[in-house]
């Protein structure tokens, strides 16, 4: 009887069989536990146990807990800094790389930060930024200048920011590229005949036929800030002012060192509010400002 059904499913209806797979993979990986978090967000744990149900004391704990406060402070300058280091970056040497010939090895240059390990990124920049005999400092003290804590407040955030500004820069500049090569020849001939100069021709007419890569990247750049952790934890492994505390810094905290359950999941779902509301601003200004993309 089950063989009747499917196969009366896989005749009529056979779409429904290809998405099926995809469509159990999404409920077990995405939904299943943002239900599970969902519940247990208003429940009360002691270590591993609930002894509590149906308690909003989570939700109104994290109105007025200053570390969750300072960790959101930090992802919103986390993600306005990678917005001009990465996306930015990417942008400029897209513009740059499409006019320069044998661009491929630039573009690998530019590229390959991003094939490293994050350990391995964090480790090195860690060296770089080194109170003592880092690279910067030595430079500094080479030219007469003090040494800096640079992983200290107020140098924390911008500092983890040009880390991944160097990790993921060339990322975007690939994005970029292959929108500036998909522009048609006879675009920029037309406006070089014209006087048009290249910086010009690059934010008069490159720039515009973008857009929609430009949204793109604003978005990936966006939801990608709430996921830095990696960074944040081999940079910053030793914070005891917390002023480089980010919100996945702060949720594996909560999570597995303090084991408070119930309030990292409310956490979790505040979160996850947040992310879906910069979707909806940042596909509204898409609408707006993109609207329609033009096919070449």
């Amino acid at each position: 009887m089950f063989y009747g059904i499917i196969n009366m499913i896989a005749k009529k209806n056979s779409y429904i069989l290809f998405a099926l797979p995809a469509v159990l993979l999404f409920l077990v990986i995405v939904v299943i536990p943002l239900l599970f978090t969902v519940v247990f967000s208003f429940t009360e744990w002691r270590r591993f146990n609930i002894i509590k149900f149906g308690t909003f004391e989570h939700y109104i704990r994290s109105l007025s807990d200053p570390v969750l406060g300072k960790a959101f402070i930090h992802n919103f300058l986390y993600i306005l800094f990678t917005i001009f280091l990465e996306s930015g970056t990417g942008l400029l040497l897209a513009g740059i790389v499409i006019h320069l010939k044998r661009s491929i090895i630039y573009r690998s240059l530019f590229f390959s930060p991003i094939i490293l390990p994050s350990i391995v990124v964090g480790v090195l920049w860690r060296q770089i930024y080194a109170y003592h005999a880092g690279l910067l400092n030595s430079i500094l003290t080479g030219l007469g200048g003090k040494d800096i804590d640079w992983l200290s407040y107020p140098f924390t955030m911008i500092s983890v920011s040009i880390v991944s500004g160097w990790l993921f820069a060339g990322f975007f500049m690939t994005i970029f590229y292959a929108g500036l090569a998909r522009i048609p020849d006879s675009i920029i001939e037309s406006a070089k005949l014209d006087g048009a100069s290249a910086s010009g021709i690059f934010l008069k007419i490159e720039l515009p036929l973008i857009k929609n890569l430009i949204m793109l990247a604003l978005l990936i750049v966006t939801t990608g800030g709430f996921k830095g952790f990696d960074l944040f934890q081999i940079l910053l492994r030793r914070d005891p002012l917390e002023s480089g505390i980010v919100l996945p810094v702060f949720l594996v905290r909560t999570f597995f060192e303090n084991q408070d359950i119930g309030y990292g999941s409310a956490v979790s779902m505040l979160l996850t509010l947040v992310v879906i509301a910069i979707i909806i601003v940042i596909n509204f200004i898409n609408k707006i400002f993109v609207g329609r993309v033009e096919e070449f």
